[in-house]
């Protein structure tokens, strides 16, 4: 028998899980409560999930300003790295790091970066229904799908799959239908396609 404060307590959160507006930990939490939840409170989550994905594509697309690259290079150089009591190792904790946005639907949190090499390492969020731009590489790219899906170079990737691109490939639009996390290491010099 589910227990009706229980229950309340759920459809009350229900609109901001469905926005992904509880937080990390919170958001985990919701969706474990969720398993034990009645069939009621679920198809309310389900309903609410159905806007925001609506909402999602309500909007027209803009394309980002050409300076958003340089200042985009130049925050990622700025960000600081935690360093342990021993030389040589560095500890970033992710819940200690923003979201940045990039453009609608599309966030990354970065965990290195290396000016010398123009690399970067970074988790990259696409929203349901976001997209990143078509890029050319300059050096090898890796991407690892941690959350969700996407369609990458043509292919569908999901949690565990992981893809590389060689330098001097472009990558067409990656987009994501449902959501996806991924693990990204690459240059800090792509180059934007349009």
């Amino acid at each position: 028998m589910t227990d009706p404060r229980h229950e309340q307590d759920l459809t009350e959160l229900a609109a901001l899980y469905a926005l992904e507006a509880l937080g990390d930990d919170a958001q985990r939490q919701f969706a474990r409560s969720l398993k034990t939840a009645s069939a009621s409170t679920k198809d309310e989550v389900a309903a609410f999930q159905d806007v925001v994905q609506e909402l999602a594509f309500s909007g027209p697309a803009i394309a980002p300003p050409a300076s958003l690259k340089e200042r985009l290079m130049a925050r990622i150089a700025q960000e600081p790295q935690e360093q342990a009591e021993n030389a040589g190792f560095t500890f970033v904790r992710s819940q200690s790091v923003a979201w940045q946005e990039l453009a609608p639907g599309l966030s990354m949190k970065v965990l290195f970066h290396d000016a010398a090499g123009a690399r970067t390492t970074m988790l990259l969020k696409l929203a349901p229904g976001g997209t990143l731009i078509s890029h050319r590489h300059p050096q090898v790219e890796e991407f690892y799908v941690l959350e969700g899906s996407c369609i990458c170079a043509g292919e569908f990737l999901q949690v565990g799959d992981y893809h590389r691109a060689e330098a001097g490939t472009i990558h067409p639009i990656t987009s994501s239908e449902q959501g996806c996390l991924a693990l990204v290491m690459t240059s800090s010099k792509n180059e934007p396609i349009r």
